[in-house]
């Protein structure tokens, strides 16, 4: 199948990491007895100028590794991308495009932003993000 014709219909213009926050006093992933991930989207922001549409979105993810009230790390991290349109498509279903695809794209940065962080940070093992299905997300979100 030719890769041109099932293309998703923006581009990543790029991305970059909004906030970083770092608490550790965990040496060992293994040591962890609670692991809890937290997820968000955030409302993306869309403008239309004399280039044409541009969206951004920003994800955020707050990751706890709890051993002991003395041994637990923290993360938070917000990484947002900027997306253009590519090829021929209307401005709703850009929108579209950037909420799931756009998205979805940025939760696989972010597990490698997150893995090779944690790596660094933790004396072994590291924080590895599940996948997600970000249309199940905003189903569940638009239930709330």
């Amino acid at each position: 199948m030719n890769l041109n014709e099932i293309t998703a219909g923006i581009e990543l213009l790029g991305n970059n990491i909004n906030k970083l926050v770092i608490k550790n006093s965990l040496v060992n992933f293994a040591d962890a007895k609670e692991k809890r991930i937290d997820f968000c989207i955030n409302k993306p922001r869309f403008e239309k100028d004399e280039d044409g549409l541009m969206g951004q979105i920003e994800i955020e993810f707050k990751i706890d590794l709890i051993n002991s009230e003395e041994q637990k790390c923290h993360m938070e991290i917000a990484l947002e991308g900027a997306f253009v349109p590519s090829g021929d498509i209307d401005e709703e279903q850009f929108e579209q495009l950037v909420m799931v695809n756009g998205a979805a794209a940025l939760v696989s940065i972010a597990r490698g932003k997150i893995e090779a962080i944690s790596g660094n940070v933790l004396n072994s093992g590291k924080i590895v993000i599940p996948f997600i299905n970000v249309l199940e997300y905003y189903k569940e979100a638009s239930m709330k």
